[in-house]
């Protein structure tokens, strides 16, 4: 059992979240005396942390999670925490409806990864096409549309709202808007995994955790900020209360969450088996809680 007070360093249950809206998910959790947070930049850390077991927990891509449990990594996913926050913006092309980027230059980061994965599920359903160049990151995107400002590029949270500062009047198209008409819901852009080793009671108990800390967030999105900035996130005030509600930051069990997952994962796996081993995990991949 974990100790509620007075838990010691040893005694703490190690996190690992990747920078962007993940971070912002375990702002309260930084400061929550039973946790020890890391947080680190792109997935080659996440990858190390599940092969090497080294955190109890870890937030991760949804389809990173479920490839590696088909793998045979010892995680199971207990809950979905960031829901689809990428966006389409341009200074200068009106971005009114999906119609507006058709027959377009569009910047896309992670050419056959999931960022372009969804843009070209959106696309086709829609019949929508645009003149695509990809790029290596949301940063190299960004880059690319303060540099020529007739530009459509794809961005996410919270680097969307770093834009914003400096182009306040960007116009902004929401992917996932599409991406449910399409399907009927939005989908799961990173999730928490556990160690499946854990016991019934340190699962349920992480899980109310992340409930409560991820509540808190969106509740308050002033004191959020102003908690995320004391404990060092290099981000400004004004950044931080534009991006928290649009980062879609909302725990959801994985087991209640099911079919919204296969869809997801399905979709991925139609385009890229590499990035999805089994689009329909078995049941004991999901924590049900209780």
């Amino acid at each position: 059992m974990f100790h509620l007070l007075g838990c010691s360093k040893s005694d703490q249950i190690k996190i690992m979240a990747p920078q962007g809206s993940p971070e912002l998910a375990v702002t309260y959790l930084k400061s929550h005396v039973d946790y020890h947070v890391d947080v680190v930049i792109g997935a080659d850390p996440l990858l190390a942390a599940f092969s090497s077991q080294t955190h109890e927990v870890i937030i991760a891509p949804t389809h990173l999670g479920a490839k590696l449990y088909a793998s045979d990594f010892d995680y199971i996913m207990l809950g979905i925490v960031v829901f689809g926050n990428y966006y389409f913006v341009s200074q200068l092309q009106k971005l009114n409806d999906l119609t507006d980027i058709h027959g377009k230059e569009v910047v896309i980061f992670g050419q056959n990864q999931t960022s372009d994965i969804i843009v070209k599920h959106v696309f086709n359903h829609f019949e929508v096409e645009a003149n695509i160049t990809y790029v290596d990151s949301v940063a190299t995107a960004n880059a690319m549309l303060i540099l020529n400002p007739e530009l459509i590029i794809l961005t996410a949270e919270p680097s969307l709202s770093t834009l914003i500062t400096s182009y306040p009047n960007l116009e902004i198209l929401s992917l996932d808007l599409y991406y449910q008409r399409l399907e009927g819901q939005t989908y799961p852009q990173a999730s928490v995994f556990v160690k499946s080793s854990l016991s019934d009671a340190s699962m349920k108990k992480i899980e109310l955790d992340f409930i409560e800390a991820t509540a808190k967030l969106n509740e308050d999105v002033n004191a959020s900020a102003d908690l995320a900035i004391k404990q060092g996130l290099n981000m400004e005030k004004d950044v931080l209360t534009s991006a928290i509600p649009r980062s879609h930051i909302e725990y959801h069990n994985a087991f209640e969450s099911k079919a919204l997952i296969e869809t997801y994962l399905s979709m991925i796996y139609l385009m890229n088996k590499e990035l999805v081993i089994n689009p329909q995990p078995d049941d004991t991949f999901y924590y049900r809680g209780g």
